[in-house]
């Protein structure tokens, strides 16, 4: 699985597919706040039902741990995500 991440997304992509994402985090950097907003996640529509959202905001979690950024989540999976994950919830704000 490869991932790449902006200021405005984080992608996941298959090993037989690199040019489409299999799914996707729309998300707001602000660096000079450490924060990262988290705005919405999409998965493809045939992967849908398979633990790809999961996959997606574990995957983007495990890559901010380094980063130190704090995590506002806006969209209601990732809200979802934080209370089903409490070993990710010290990076929320006001956590």
């Amino acid at each position: 699985m490869e991932q790449i991440l902006s200021n405005s997304s984080f992608d996941l992509f298959t090993e037989t597919n690199t040019f489409k994402p299999v799914a996707h985090l729309g998300i707001c950097k602000l660096s000079e706040q450490k924060m990262i907003l988290l705005e919405h996640t999409w998965v493809d529509p045939q992967k849908r039902h398979q633990g790809w959202a999961e996959k997606l905001l574990t995957a983007f979690m495990q890559v901010n741990e380094f980063q130190e950024f704090k995590i506002l989540p806006l969209c209601p999976y990732a809200k979802f995500f934080f209370s089903q994950h409490p070993e990710f919830k010290h990076h929320l704000i006001n956590q």
